[in-house]
């Protein structure tokens, strides 16, 4: 007759594994979670010591130099012109001096021809700018902070001690327009964008999306590897994350970039 055993404990056992509770339990947005945990900080691995770099070996005496030759006679060149440096006249909105008049100068440029801009949203010298490639032509001019993506960054940056008061947003290209630039134009884009930032002067910027880091930063960074990093444009601290709009109806997007990208940066406080 086969032994009958009682596999109650072990049952129990692996139930306790599998019980996680809710520690790890997230709305659909993984700052609020429904319940945070306080878990002790990770011990720091101990770091090896680096290896004693060996002595250069020392070179040997080199042999003592032949008597010196007479020279070969040189003659004189005649005096060529110095190259004549490339002048470049400044284009009218790098004279601006307030934002309104920046707004003024680009919309007469050949680039925008007189469109309507969609032009920056938010306080004067904002603690946070938001940059988008290009406004969405689902959300009007100077709406962009009653929208539901802003409400969703808000809560986003209010969890990391930024008041949704003191956050604005701009465009790299400010018309609702989809669409690649040539090298001249893009370096125009981004001169605007220098200036611009210059007059807003706000302390941090985070852009939003793979298009707007390569035309920021340019096309020689990984955005994935750069996401989240403490960078820097014309002076600003800056933090590249992933398309808010993307991020809106996609939990795993949210969950890396509370988990991953943003704990890379140090310019946020949780």
């Amino acid at each position: 007759m086969a032994e009958e055993f009682d596999f109650s404990a072990l049952r129990s056992y692996l139930q306790g594994q599998m019980d996680l509770g809710d520690a790890e339990v997230f709305l659909d947005e993984p700052w609020a979670p429904k319940k945070r945990m306080a878990s002790p900080a990770p011990a720091s691995a101990p770091v090896p010591p680096r290896p004693t770099a060996h002595a250069a070996a020392v070179p040997p005496p080199r042999p003592a130099s032949a008597p010196a030759t007479t020279a070969a006679p040189t003659f004189a060149r005649p005096d060529m012109p110095a190259p004549r440096a490339a002048s470049r006249e400044a284009a009218p909105f790098e004279s601006a001096v307030t934002p309104q008049e920046f707004y003024g100068q680009i919309s007469s440029e050949k680039l925008y021809a007189g469109k309507t801009l969609f032009c920056y949203e938010g306080p004067d010298h904002p603690t946070l700018l938001l940059l988008f490639q290009t406004p969405r032509s689902d959300i009007p001019s100077g709406g962009f902070l009653k929208s539901p993506v802003a409400e969703m960054l808000f809560r986003l940056f209010t969890s990391l001690n930024v008041a949704p008061e003191s956050i604005g947003v701009t465009f790299f290209y400010k018309l609702p327009e989809s669409r690649s630039f040539p090298p001249l134009v893009e370096a125009t884009l981004r001169k605007m964008l220098a200036k611009e930032l210059s007059l807003l002067a706000p302390e941090t910027m985070v852009t939003f999306g793979e298009p707007v880091f390569h035309q920021v930063f340019g096309k020689g960074k990984n955005f994935m590897e750069s996401a989240g990093t403490d960078m820097e444009f014309a002076g600003v601290k800056t933090c590249s994350l992933v398309d808010a709009f993307a991020m809106m109806g996609d939990k795993q997007l949210k969950l890396l970039t509370w988990k991953t990208h943003l704990p890379k940066c140090s310019f946020f406080k949780r």
